[in-house]
């Protein structure tokens, strides 16, 4: 019989940079389910998921669903020049996510709000810049078309970088998807696949939650970064 591993488990890494040894420590899933939704399967100690990065998404989708009877996911990844023209900041991407959620919740569209919530989370891997996974929702009785937020992000980040270059941020689009389960899935409360596009989005959008690539991040930076949630 195969033994089945334990659901949770703690995640260690030593900070080797730090010479007193500050060990980080963050509770991790291998497993395929979380809080009764598909996440994408973990084939190896690289791909398990961080359980507070799950939390968030699942938070932030299923207020934007309560909020709203449609909703698009949509994801993008953001890049710095490789030629290294443009030096990495912490602050670059808080300052993207106040600009870009700013001009999408001034939007009204047909009196509907775009009433944007996003996570993003921040990686490096090895000798190579920082990079972003940026996770958003957005009311998709406002904007139905993904292409309209692709293209606010892409003028957005290269604002924030004071650049002209394009090819910064990269859409994550694949053929190999059914065009309506590719990135930019519409979640219908309404509609009978309201189930499966809900686990669809979630599944993918836990890519995010991996913790390939947050080893090598500085001890004092933030792993990942959300939407300010009202309370009350």
């Amino acid at each position: 019989d195969t033994v089945k591993i334990n659901l949770f488990l703690t995640y260690h890494h030593e900070n080797m940079n730090n010479q007193k040894g500050v060990f980080m420590m963050k509770e991790v899933t291998f497993e395929g389910i979380f809080a009764g939704l598909q996440i994408l399967p973990s084939r190896d100690e690289t791909e398990v998921k961080f359980i507070d990065i799950l939390e968030k998404q699942k938070e932030l989708m299923e207020l934007a669903l309560a909020n709203h009877s449609k909703v698009m996911q949509i994801r993008f990844d953001f890049h710095y020049p490789s030629d290294g023209s443009i030096l990495p900041s912490s602050d670059d991407i808080s300052v993207f996510s106040y600009n870009f959620s700013r001009r999408l919740r001034r939007k009204v569209i047909a009196t509907h709000k775009v009433d944007p919530f996003y996570l993003w989370v921040r990686e490096i891997h090895g000798s190579s810049f920082l990079h972003y996974h940026f996770l958003i929702w957005i009311n998709a009785n406002a904007i139905k078309n993904k292409f309209t937020i692709f293209d606010i992000s892409n003028e957005t980040w290269k604002n924030t970088l004071k650049t002209n270059e394009d090819g910064l941020v990269h859409y994550c689009l694949s053929k190999k998807r059914v065009p309506e389960y590719d990135n930019g899935i519409i979640i219908d409360r309404n509609k009978d696949d309201f189930s499966l596009k809900r686990d669809a989005a979630f599944r993918s959008g836990s890519y995010l939650a991996k913790t390939f690539s947050k080893d090598g991040l500085d001890k004092h930076a933030w792993r990942y970064g959300y939407s300010r949630l009202s309370r009350g």
